[in-house]
């Protein structure tokens, strides 16, 4: 298959897993509203349990904001025939790492070295 059937392919995964998200997040909006709007039990286990259950939904949401993002952004990337490309060396990010983190927008050794430079010199995971 060529590339550019390939990276058609992924354009296809993250269009479905945008709509995965935004679906999932409607339904994330619900449920916080629900418990927002449910009336609150004075004791403090309640309480507290449905706090949790609210920050939990809150952060759930923010993930999933996060990921829209960048899902947008690669998209983007595509629209404008940049996708794929290292935003640091110009060589073509190999497909098994596209297909892996479609967001991705560096190579494997740029992203290596990025998260070094910016984590100081400490070795951790690479970026994408």
């Amino acid at each position: 298959m060529s590339r550019a059937n390939e990276l058609q392919k992924i354009r296809e995964i993250l269009q479905r897993r945008r709509r995965e998200i935004l679906s999932a997040n409607a339904g994330a909006h619900r449920e916080l509203s629900a418990l927002k709007n449910q009336e609150r039990d004075p004791e403090y286990e309640e309480n507290a349990q449905a706090e949790l259950a609210d920050y939990t939904l809150s952060s759930l949401m923010e993930a999933q904001r996060r990921e829209i993002m960048l899902i947008d952004a690669a998209l983007r990337r595509m629209d404008t025939g940049v996708f794929g490309d290292c935003v640091d060396c110009g060589y073509e990010i190999p497909l098994e790492r596209l297909e892996a983190l479609p967001f991705a927008i560096r190579c494997e050794e740029d992203a290596t070295r990025h998260e070094l430079e910016t984590r100081g010199g400490h070795a951790s995971a690479p970026t994408i």
